[in-house]
């Protein structure tokens, strides 16, 4: 976020900037409000997908081809980013609060949230929502696609046999945990015997 900001040109900049204005704590500014937006945004977005493909399946009484997969994953991101920006951007103003010296600095997420919405309106929870979606939608699509069709292949190379429904349930529970680590963005693990 403050690479971004413009606080620091690059990430070598960013990394002796904080460790000598800010020390070893610099690095964690802004943790909690991440974390408290990453969570949701990863059940949500799961969620949403789960209930898509449902409901394309109750439709289309056919399992889903990869590019309704990725379509489905593009709804699910979407939405849940017009969720959750107003968290996004509370974390990103409370990373970036020292670049205002001038400004009142914010005593946590509800004291952002709050003053946000007093001194700028609702409205500035969402200034940022066009280049969040088109930096996160096109990602998450191309994830679930990925992840619904080596999910398939990996199924069918198992040949998994009479315990295949326990088996797949198994790989889904698996591969979903693999899908929410944002380092590991198209998930590909196998279900040993």
């Amino acid at each position: 976020d403050n690479i971004m900001a413009g606080t620091y040109p690059n990430l070598s900049s960013a990394v002796t900037g904080l460790a000598k204005d800010k020390g070893v704590m610099g690095f964690y500014t802004g943790w909690f409000p991440g974390l408290v937006g990453k969570i949701p945004s990863y059940g949500l977005t799961w969620v949403f997908f789960q209930q898509l493909k449902r409901m394309q399946l109750q439709i289309m009484k056919r399992e889903p081809f990869d590019i309704e997969n990725s379509i489905m994953g593009c709804l699910a991101s979407a939405t849940t980013v017009c969720i959750m920006i107003p968290m996004d951007t509370i974390k990103t103003r409370l990373v970036t609060q020292l670049n205002y010296p001038d400004m009142i600095p914010y005593n946590g997420i509800f004291d952002a949230a709050v003053r946000i919405t007093k001194e700028e309106g609702v409205r500035a929870f969402y200034r940022g929502l066009a280049p969040r979606l088109v930096s996160v939608v096109p990602m998450i699509g191309i994830q679930f696609g990925l992840y619904e069709y080596m999910k398939k292949v990996m199924l069918a190379r198992d040949n998994l046999g009479a315990d295949k429904e326990e088996s797949r349930h198994k790989m889904e529970e698996l591969s979903m945990e693999v899908a929410a680590d944002d380092d590991q963005p198209f998930p590909a693990p196998t279900v040993r015997k």
